[in-house]
């Protein structure tokens, strides 16, 4: 066989599907090429696609970027300028389009595809640079400086990249840490399909910077530099990997030696496709791509409890109303941002996450022709612009540009508990005064004082013991008014320490405050904590919050020398140390 016809069946093996989940990508293009104008959500519909609590501002069929069908979606905010941009992917390449005015888009360019057309694009940007990779044969990561875009006069253009990496060649998809610079490219052909690490600090000198292959496929990721309660690894730079059967937790710190620190399954595992960190690292929320079509159930949430990152495990879902497959799924403050496939936009609101609470807030049909378990229809959203616009790519309608009304439902009538605090809605929860109340939350115009009489508020980040809060009573709250068996310091919701809870006045304003001892390492405060907060309720049931600054303090020589000599004392008095040198 000669040479030229065994380079088209090289490439027609080289490029085949990623190991298992959209295998199936379904139906046609629909829309013409023509951008279509702005609609508002009015009794349930924008035009044709039903709605809930989100507006239209625009649509731009997949025909506007004559580059095929759509997949995934990012997003970049210029620094100088503030405007807005989509960055969609598309099987022949990346389309940018403008949003200085959302309800009228610009389509300035397509970067085209490295190599071959393929319906997997993944995209991420680093400071004012974009990255793609793609699953076509040969493709590599592309660099792309975004400043590029503000000098467009007469679009749409077609734009060059400004740099390559050909360290692997197709990738499924692509994670960036933005604090640290780092790339990780999943589902390539290196690594074992693991994390291909790349340093994009200088992106137009990318440099490979490590592999993680000791669990095999990752199928996506999402990097951090962690800050959550686990202290054994705050401040390291962690990687929670869905691995297809596990949720598979890294430490990538050194990349020359990263560490694997658990591989968890679940029950239900079909495809562990894809999730998103809560805001405090405390929860990671994860979506299945084959459990729905598998079990026979509606689109599920699964939420994993990450405090301990040596082994998180599954404390609850959440079962949508409609059954579709869920596809992308990402996290700001309290609300979750879906893209899943045939019912679209899912805007969920988290409540007691310890159980997996949440409620459907907002939505947006952009599949209107019927739900159901196939690959068509919204493949990813970008909700993270501040602007409030969130933008969703469909694989058959292109780019919609949607505001969801995120306070249409009140917590005070939303089914949930948002305070976690064991009471929900009006009139159980007595931190709503009615039912259109815009947060379930408790009274926050009581002053606490963290360590009363020591103004620093330093906690030494080895200390173990307890510390000292007190709530400040005042002309308008009496502290006799506590009930003490209410009192919960920290995230993780501390009592007081049994009769150490006393009454007197610790400021000098002759008003009575309450001081009471609470354990720190039950307080669960992250070690980068920059506040913490003291719950309480009244002997009537009223909630409070109160909340004061901390500040950690790094132990020194002195404060070493200190425990060692705390410690030999007690060796030689025959007694054991309470706390042993770090």
């Amino acid at each position: 066989m000669s040479h030229l016809l065994l380079i088209p069946l090289l490439l027609l093996l080289a490029s085949h599907p990623a190991l298992a989940h959209d295998k199936e990508v379904e139906g046609e293009e629909v829309g013409g090429s023509e951008a279509q104008p702005e609609a508002l959500c009015d009794a349930g519909e924008a035009q044709l696609y039903p709605c809930s609590n989100t507006d239209l501002l625009a649509w731009l069929p997949t025909g506007v970027f004559g580059a095929g069908r759509a997949n995934d979606i990012w997003g970049w905010t210029d620094r100088r300028s503030g405007r807005e941009y989509a960055l969609v992917g598309l099987a022949g390449g990346t389309a940018f389009v403008d949003l200085s005015d959302p309800a009228q888009p610009v389509y300035l360019g397509l970067l085209p595809t490295q190599t071959l057309n393929s319906i997997w694009r993944d995209i991420k940007t680093y400071r004012d640079h974009a990255f793609v990779v793609s699953e076509a044969f040969g493709h590599g990561l592309q660099i792309f400086d975004l400043s590029a875009l503000a000098d467009v006069v007469d679009p749409p253009v077609v734009f060059a990249p400004t740099a390559h990496y050909d360290g692997f060649g197709n990738s499924h998809n692509l994670a960036l840490d933005e604090q640290t610079g780092i790339a990780f490219a999943v589902g390539t052909r290196t690594c074992a399909g693991g994390l291909h690490m790349v340093d994009v600090t200088r992106p137009q000198e990318p440099l490979f910077a490590g592999c993680f292959d000791e669990d095999g496929y990752t199928h996506d990721t999402q990097c951090v530099v962690y800050r959550g309660p686990d202290s054994d690894h705050f401040g390291r730079e962690i990687c929670f990997n869905s691995n297809e059967d596990t949720l598979t937790v890294a430490d990538v710190t050194n990349k020359d030696s990263p560490q694997l620190l658990s591989r968890t399954g679940y029950e239900g595992s079909s495809y562990t496709h894809q999730g998103w960190l809560t805001e405090d690292h405390r929860y990671f929320l994860l979506g299945d791509e084959l459990d729905e079509r598998r079990r026979g159930h509606n689109t599920r949430t699964y939420v994993w409890d990450v405090t301990d990152l040596d082994a998180p495990g599954v404390v609850g879902a959440h079962t949508g109303t409609k059954r579709s497959i869920d596809h992308n799924m990402f996290v700001v403050g309290n609300h979750v941002f879906q893209a899943n496939y045939r019912i679209g936009l899912s805007v969920l609101r988290m409540g007691d996450r310890s159980r997996g609470e949440m409620v459907e807030v907002a939505s947006f049909d952009t599949f209107p022709l019927a739900d159901g378990l196939s690959f068509s229809g919204a493949w990813g959203v970008y909700p993270f612009f501040e602007s409030g616009v969130v933008v969703v790519s469909d694989i058959n309608r292109g780019l919609f540009v949607l505001r969801p009304d995120l306070a249409a439902v009140p917590e005070c009538n939303d089914g949930i508990d948002n305070d976690a605090d064991g009471l929900t809605d009006f009139p159980e929860d007595p931190g709503c005064t009615e039912a259109e109340g815009a947060a379930e939350l408790p009274r926050n115009d009581v002053a606490i004082d963290l360590k009363p009489k020591d103004s620093r508020n330093f906690l030494k980040s080895h200390t173990r013991g307890a510390v000292s809060v007190a709530v400040l009573g005042s002309p308008s709250f009496d502290v006799t008014s506590i009930d003490p068996r209410t009192l919960r310091f920290g995230p993780g919701g501390a009592r007081a320490r049994p009769r150490r809870a006393i009454r007197r006045d610790v400021n000098g304003d002759t008003e009575i405050d309450l001081v009471a001892w609470y354990r720190l390492r039950k307080a669960e405060l992250a070690p980068g904590a920059e506040r913490a907060c003291l719950r309480w309720q009244t002997r009537d049931g009223i909630p409070y919050e109160g909340c004061d600054v901390i500040r950690r303090h790094q132990p020194d020589l002195s404060d070493r020398i200190r425990l060692l000599l705390r410690w030999l004392r007690a060796l030689f008095r025959g007694g054991s140390a309470a706390h042993t040198p770090s």
